[in-house]
């Protein structure tokens, strides 16, 4: 049952003191390491439930844990269809995911979308975030999916700074075969936050997120590992540059992607995200009797260089780059870019309306929707409050 506080914090002894919410998917990690290994803390000590059951609600696995606020279920293997896991306490109710036995890949280029929605860097503000697909008929009351054949693009950096990152990622999760069902779909792109954390950069890990990985016994990047973590493999599916009809995105700008293909670029980033190499190149030197320090040099600078797509900052701080932007569009067959990565204080349209940004200062609380009408598409930003106003340029 989510909402419940605990009295969880982190002390030099690894207990976990401060009231916060921790119950549910706030707190949900399911470890790929061996077979499939479920992680989930309750609202206070008490006996944990957890089943899994196929898709017709039969049981196939379930068991009751010891009394416990942290508790973990070995199942007896991965999962080769979808499953629904149970979990929670006997007394703090039970919640639900599906769980899926592999993630295809996404394709980067979609045609014919009428509406898109588009949300800057959430950063773990789940609450925020709620309120706002809701204001904006994303969602509905009970956080399901409405928008119908509507497309919900989610511009990179989940991670970091919030209380409320896996919350996030749960329930971003969830709404993805809500969304199909209906003929819609939802997006998540790659940030640079999401690069930091897979390759171990925690510097801007909150306390209420870093407590979970005490509490589990694991560093919290592996809590994300591309291949160890459920969640981990999961968004090392998802694509970092997508282009929908004439709106090319990504996290941060692009300049040029090294090829003009959107999907290339993608199927490298994802190659590379399988190799153990990637886990360590946040380190100052290659470890050249483990790697090819070349190819160490040349992966790093393909996810940290300021140019690339997770960091590129020039068209939201300049108003001087009007040749390099049209160049890049005209390569890719695109009319405006839409990015987030650099926080304003409100969504920002310039370069004539070929840019817009959507990354806020208070994140989460305006998106983007561009609604098409016969062979173009209007703009508007909507707010928390559900105020919908037109998208200007500057």
């Amino acid at each position: 049952m989510a909402g419940l506080s605990l009295a969880f914090s982190i002390s030099d002894t690894g207990r976990l003191q401060e009231t916060m919410k921790y119950d549910g998917t706030y707190s949900l990690y399911v470890s790929l390491d061996s077979g499939m290994t479920i992680n989930w803390i309750t609202n206070k000590g008490q006996h944990g439930k957890v089943a899994l059951k196929d898709e017709n609600g039969n049981t196939i696995e379930e068991s009751t844990t010891k009394v416990s606020r942290v508790h973990s279920f070995s199942a007896k293997e991965k999962p080769n269809q979808n499953v629904r896991l149970e979990f929670g306490g006997e007394e703090s109710g039970i919640e639900s995911v599906l769980l899926r036995p592999d993630f295809p890949r996404e394709k980067g280029v979609f045609k014919g979308v009428d509406s898109v929605y588009l949300v800057g860097d959430v950063h773990g503000m789940y609450d925020n975030l709620i309120n706002l697909l809701k204001k904006a008929g994303v969602i509905n009351s009970e956080l399901k999916w409405q928008a119908g054949k509507a497309h919900l693009v989610f511009l990179g950096d989940q991670f970091d700074r919030g209380d409320d990152v896996t919350k996030a990622l749960w329930f971003i999760h969830e709404l993805e075969p809500q969304a199909k069902k209906q003929g819609g779909k939802v997006h998540l792109l790659l940030g640079n936050h999401e690069i930091m954390i897979t390759t171990k950069d925690l510097r801007y890990l909150s306390r209420k997120e870093k407590a979970l990985s005490i509490a589990y016994k694991v560093g919290y990047d592996h809590m994300y590992h591309p291949t160890k973590s459920y969640l981990g493999a999961w968004l090392t599916s998802k694509p970092s540059v997508i282009k929908i009809d004439g709106m090319i995105l990504a996290h941060g700008g692009i300049v040029d992607l090294g090829t003009p293909y959107i999907e290339e670029f993608n199927d490298q980033v994802y190659k590379y995200m399988q190799e153990d190499m990637y886990l360590d190149i946040t380190k100052e030197y290659a470890d050249s009797a483990s790697y090819d320090p070349e190819r160490w040099l040349k992966m790093k600078y393909f996810f940290y260089s300021d140019v690339s797509p997770f960091w590129y900052r020039g068209y939201a701080l300049s108003d001087t780059l009007g040749k390099q932007l049209d160049g890049m569009l005209s390569k890719y067959k695109s009319k405006v870019h839409i990015v987030g990565h650099t926080p304003m204080e409100t969504i920002t349209s310039r370069y004539k309306g070929k840019f817009i940004t959507t990354d806020l200062t208070e994140k989460a609380t305006e998106l983007v929707l561009m609604k098409r009408k016969r062979n173009k598409y209007e703009r508007f930003k909507i707010d928390s409050e559900g105020q919908v106003s037109e998208l200007v340029s500057e």
